[in-house]
């Protein structure tokens, strides 16, 4: 039962904090009449337009078309289920009354739809209405066996469907390996949005992960990774290109976008640029076959502002009038326009790890003083992943940097600006000449927020400030003297330059840090209280103020004495306290047998 309901009580709270919303109380897939409600009866209790008196234990009156699932939990179904009508369903925390107050990471506790049979998950079916269907916090989990559907092995759209916070995995189809994207029917054009979401293991024969019929979809700020298209002549993002020299007339670029994504580790081709999309800030790296096949013959499509590298080939040009400029790229995706021309790539090693690819750790700069990007990495108690830009130390100005405030102005209707903000949501320079290339916009911070430990008297405190160098590496100590100068304290550098500047107490201890941001803290004694301090320290980014090179992180180290007094008015069992607990439990007994009688 426990595994089958999720229980009256959270029927209960849930109804209390969501009004008339469409509680979906089991997790299995089941239709019957009954008072739990699966998520199979909540979708067909919608398509059956809300009736007053409910369906199979799902709404009644006043019930909006909002399906809530509780995160983390499993919803299994055994076949597809067709949506017919306009919904939402979205994953809430089971411990809070409000969902916009839930103290977490979106996209970390995700309720999961699991395709148990060999099927699709959703089917949107627009009839004489356009049928709109948004999937929030939600991961979507095929099927993961060969060809879980023809078209659309998570989802087969015909209608508008919107992804936010959510992670599309494991489907498999001839076409559309998570998603079928329709063309035009009748009045209307199949659309899908993708937004801070995360599609993974994906495969298909076309379009691994998207198929779509017509240039209208749009990905922003999301991850495309580790996906398979088999088919040589198609990509994992695939739009086919009805358009002739009659219909390109009405076509403008921008009917479908992909901006602010990082799309790496792919196999096959990761996408065809055809008239009507733009794609911009994008980070396309170490991806099994073409970066972009440009393929636009109409002059209505644009790549910009992009890092193309490290893909078996960057770009393949066929019959294309693409709008090129402004890449990080090689020679195979040519010179871009003149207004805003490429940059063709001239390092050796693109990526900061032992054998230059896109997994593993970050080398720092000491260990690796030429390479521009971080391996693809997600930090800790964060959703979506990125290949993080590096500031070396070889830059006499940060406009050195081939990726770092590297926008070009707009100086003519075909110019395309950056995107406004980043995959993590960073607003972009409103200079747009200060813009980063790729879908990371570079932070450097100011200051640091408060760290430290609390110890007991004989310990040393472990911590790191690697959370606070933004995107940012500390400067080796090897370095310090040609930045700095010499220490004033006569002392060896340390890295990061490390300077200790004590604020509120007198120093009751030493400090040691290494490269990566690790400290160790030592205390000078087996004092009570508190030493508190900034650790300052110089990065590849601060470095270039050269009045105020440090980043300065407040510090609080508190010690304690162990405590080792044995508390003796605390009993666990026996003695006259458990005697006396056990008569006042035979009296509550009794009392409880009086009432009833």
């Amino acid at each position: 039962m426990l595994k089958k309901s999720l229980g009256i009580g959270l029927l209960c709270m849930m109804g209390h904090a969501y009004g008339a919303d469409i509680v979906v109380t089991t997790t299995e897939d089941i239709v019957k009449d009954d008072k739990e409600c699966s998520l199979r009866e909540a979708i067909e209790y919608v398509n059956r337009g809300l009736v007053k008196k409910g369906y199979m234990g799902c709404g009644g009156e006043n019930s909006t078309a909002n399906i809530l699932l509780t995160d983390k939990n499993t919803y299994s179904l055994n076949k597809h289920v067709e949506i017919k009508k306009s919904l939402n369903i979205k994953s809430v925390d089971e411990d809070s009354n409000v969902v916009t107050d839930r103290n977490r990471v979106q996209g970390l506790h995700n309720a999961r739809i699991k395709m148990n049979g060999k099927d699709n998950i959703f089917r949107i079916l627009s009839g004489d209405d356009f049928v709109s269907a948004t999937f929030k916090e939600l991961d979507l989990e095929g099927c993961a066996q060969l060809n879980c559907a023809l078209e659309g092995g998570l989802v087969y759209n015909k209608g508008k469907a919107t992804f936010e916070f959510s992670k599309l995995t494991q489907g498999n189809a001839s076409k559309g390996g998570a998603i079928y994207n329709a063309g035009i029917f009748g009045n209307y054009v199949g659309t899908v949005e993708i937004r801070n979401s995360l599609m993974i293991e994906n495969e298909a024969t076309e379009g691994a992960v998207l198929f779509s019929e017509h240039p209208s979809f749009s990905i922003q700020q999301s991850v495309i990774r580790k996906n398979k298209t088999i088919a040589s002549n198609s990509v994992n993002i695939f739009t086919k290109a009805p358009f002739t020299a009659s219909t390109s007339e009405d076509l403008q670029a921008g009917t479908a976008r992909i901006v602010s994504s990082t799309l790496v580790q792919n196999t096959g081709s990761v996408l065809n640029l055809v008239d009507g999309i733009i794609a911009n800030n994008l980070t396309i790296v170490d991806n099994q076959g073409t970066g972009v096949i440009l393929q636009a013959p109409f002059a209505k499509a644009y790549l910009a502002n992009s890092i193309i590298l490290k893909n078996r080939q960057d770009c393949t040009i066929g019959n294309d009038k693409s709008l090129i400029q402004n890449n990080l790229t090689s020679a195979s995706c040519g010179n871009g326009i003149d207004d805003a021309p490429n940059q063709i790539y001239k390092g050796v090693q693109l990526i900061a790890t032992k054998d230059g690819s896109s997994q593993g750790s970050c080398l720092s700069l000491r260990d690796n003083k030429l390479s521009e990007l971080c391996p693809f990495e997600t930090a800790e108690n964060t959703f979506l992943g990125y290949m993080r830009p590096r500031i070396l130390l070889n830059y006499g100005t940060i406009n050195g940097s081939p990726i770092v405030n590297t926008g070009v102005p707009k100086v003519s209707e075909n110019t395309l600006s950056c995107e406004s903000a980043d995959q993590r949501g960073t607003n972009r320079s409103f200079n747009n000449e200060e813009c980063d290339r790729g879908a990371i916009e570079i932070t450097v911070p100011t200051s640091g927020q408060l760290t430290g430990q609390d110890l007991k008297a004989g310990e040393t405190a472990k911590f790191s400030i690697a959370k606070f160098l933004g995107d940012s590496d500390l400067i080796p100590k090897e370095e310090c003297n040609s930045i700095i100068g010499k220490n004033p304290n006569n002392e060896p550098w340390q890295d990061g330059c490390m300077r200790i500047v004590q604020t509120k107490t007198p120093s009751k201890g030493s400090t040691q840090i290494d490269i990566h941001g690790n400290l160790i803290y030592t205390p000078d004694s087996a004092w009570h209280g508190a030493d508190i301090f900034e650790v300052q320290v110089v990065t590849s980014s601060t470095r270039f103020n050269v009045s105020k090179p440090y980043l300065p992180i407040t510090t609080q180290i508190v010690q304690e004495p162990d405590n080792k007094m044995e508390d003796k008015a605390v009993k666990t069992s026996g003695g006259s306290l458990g005697l006396f607990g056990i008569l006042g439990l035979i009296s509550l007994i009794g009392l409880r047998r009086l009432r009833k009688d």
